[in-house]
């Protein structure tokens, strides 16, 4: 499946809450300024056109409080037991938290990659 970002996604992993989606924590896959991919341990059903309360703990500032964010599904990919759901970002208490991540992140990659400057 090709596709079409607007945003660098930064491959990190986390614990997501999401209580109206599931009952069990989801794992952050990749997060961007504009939206993420997380993956639920079991089969879930959502409604595409519902907005979503996610509060994310990120491995890499697991001290901090999560990242809240209001998110709404644009994709939703159910493997071998397991959910995948690619979410776009549309409001967030922590915005300038967020921000501070990605660029926290895209510094992380231009030091593993110093080919790409």
């Amino acid at each position: 499946m090709e596709e079409n970002r607007q945003n660098i996604r930064y491959s990190e992993i986390g614990r997501v809450d999401a209580p109206e989606i599931c009952a069990l924590n989801g794992v952050l896959d990749d997060i961007s300024a504009t939206g993420c991919k997380i993956h639920f341990p079991c089969p879930v059903v959502l409604d595409i056109e519902n907005e979503y309360k996610l509060k994310i703990t990120l491995s890499r500032a697991s001290d901090e409080p999560p990242l809240q964010l209001l998110c709404k599904p644009m994709w939703v990919n159910e493997i071998g037991g397991s959910t995948q759901i690619g979410f776009q970002n549309l409001y967030s208490p922590d915005e300038n938290r967020l921000h501070e991540f990605i660029s926290y992140l895209h510094q992380l990659s231009q030091d593993d990659n110093p080919e790409l400057l």
